[in-house]
């Protein structure tokens, strides 16, 4: 007996004028029958890269908003117990920046920690001259510790910080540096010494070392006289300064003893010959801890390689991947030891095309002094 089938065994069979009648196409193509393709193992890689720098972006973008604290201990050679765990806070390179309105993560950072004087080693207010965020930190510090001076010196993009053209009202002093003083804070003009028993622990900067003083004191009264013939208050007003803090500069000189310990602020780190070849009639011979900046670190840092680029025609390969002990940390030249702050900021000309840190968070630091024998 034949029996019909009541259905067709045939896949094709399905796509019968019957089968195909709620089909929204007009008729199957080969396309139809094609698997569907798979993304390429390239691609898949390439996407998870994309995803996974996207996401170290944003943590390094929150761990920016953050303020770290380095701390670091430094060995005097001949430091008095007295002075021993004496600490400083370092703060460089501000540039102007804010971190939230009145530097309050500034304040959270630094509100269990105890310091004894603090250095703001330059371009605190950078060029753009807004100098408020650096009178909300000198606020800060304050509030944290009243005693604590508070030693600033200018850096190579902050407005100049005295010159005849600010002394309208009879101060030689940039706008900036005044808030800054009213404030509390001391621009660093001559050495200061803070003495604890037989000991003195002097600040002064790397230029006050190396002053030829005598050549200093002629064209100071040079200028002074100059002033006085033409009348011009302003410049009248900054020899006096001038002559006033080369006064000062000299006494403190005389004053400084070898077992005397100098900490030195220089916004730029100098050469090491610099350090390491000073003439008999300076005191650079005598640094034992030299504090700098300039540097941001790098801006650009990448683990285990460190910094990118440091815009520097000095450096091999003009700064391309320089190391990190020439743009931060602490390290021995000759007898001084030299601590480059990687700082605050990121807003810098010297890195043009860069605009934020990576790898390379907002630091302050605490350096502790401690005695030793070598």
């Amino acid at each position: 007996m034949n029996r019909r089938p009541t259905q067709s065994r045939s896949g094709y069979d399905s796509f019968s004028p019957r089968h195909t009648a709620n089909f929204t196409a007009a008729s199957p193509d080969m396309h139809f029958f094609e698997a569907r393709r798979r993304r390429s193992l390239s691609n898949r890689a390439l996407l998870g890269v994309c995803a996974a720098l996207i996401m170290l972006l944003l943590i390094n973008f929150t761990v920016n908003q953050f303020v770290h604290i380095e701390r670091v201990s430094v060995p005097v050679k001949g430091l008095d117990e007295v002075f021993d765990g004496y600490t400083i806070l370092q703060i460089s390179d501000l540039k102007g920046a804010l971190f939230s309105g009145d530097q309050s993560l500034i304040r959270f950072a630094l509100q269990n920690e105890d310091f004894d004087a603090v250095v703001l080693t330059g371009d605190m207010v950078s060029a753009m001259g807004n100098a408020q965020p650096l009178y909300a930190l000198i606020d800060v510090l304050h509030a944290l510790k009243p005693d604590s001076p508070i030693y600033f010196i200018a850096g190579d993009d902050d407005p100049t910080p005295t010159s005849m053209d600010y002394a309208t009202g009879g101060s030689p002093f940039a706008p900036w540096v005044l808030g800054a003083q009213q404030r509390g804070a001391e621009l660093l003009s001559s050495p200061q010494a803070v003495t604890r028993g037989e000991q003195s622990l002097w600040f002064t900067t790397i230029a006050q070392l190396n002053l030829d003083m005598d050549t200093m004191q002629r064209q100071f009264e040079q200028q002074y006289l100059r002033a006085l013939d033409g009348g011009d208050d302003n410049e009248l007003e900054l020899s006096k300064h001038n002559l006033q803090s080369l006064e000062n500069t000299r006494a403190a000189r005389k004053a400084i003893r070898e077992e005397d310990v100098l900490i030195t602020l220089s916004h730029v780190p100098p050469a090491e010959d610099e350090l390491t070849s000073a003439s008999p009639s300076s005191l650079v011979g005598q640094i034992d801890l030299l504090l700098g900046g300039h540097y941001l670190g790098g801006l650009l840092r990448l683990p285990l390689l460190g910094p990118v680029f440091i815009p520097s025609q000095s450096l091999p390969h003009y700064g391309l991947f320089p190391g990190s002990d020439l743009c931060s940390g602490l390290r021995r030249v000759g007898s001084t030891w030299v601590y480059i702050s990687p700082g605050l900021g990121s807003q810098d000309s010297r890195y043009p095309f860069f605009f934020f840190r990576l790898a390379n968070p907002p630091t302050v630091t605490l350096l502790s002094l401690t005695p030793s024998s070598m």
